[in-house]
């Protein structure tokens, strides 16, 4: 990059900065999804609990409670919170590397006395 002028450089680092950024909000939307299906799953499993104590051995209320939450069962938002979780530790571990070089190049850049 030693042969690019400093303004040159200066935008190149700041296109990175805001793609970066961009990254960052992707991965919070993520961790917010993630939020929403723990707290789904959690009160699926109140409901669940709670009419498995008070029916005799019929889970209808519990299907129609279920589908008005979400099209999909609790294993199914189960399933899709495990995954999500997974991408956003992965995320996390390249965001902290990303981190790492955009403070490196931002460091490059002569400061505007």
């Amino acid at each position: 990059m030693t042969h690019l002028s400093q303004p040159l450089l200066k935008k190149a680092i700041l296109a990175k900065e805001a793609h970066w950024e961009y990254q960052r909000l992707s991965l919070l939307a993520t961790a917010w999804k993630i939020e929403e299906l723990k707290r789904q799953l959690s009160l699926m499993e109140g409901f669940e609990k709670e009419k498995k104590e008070s029916l005799d051995g019929t889970s209808q209320d519990l299907e129609l409670f279920e589908s008005l939450l979400s099209l999909d069962t609790s294993a199914e938002v189960h399933a899709e919170r495990e995954q999500l979780l997974c991408i956003y530790n992965d995320d996390i571990l390249k965001f902290s590397t990303i981190d790492d070089h955009l403070n490196h190049l931002v460091h490059q850049l002569p400061s505007e006395d």
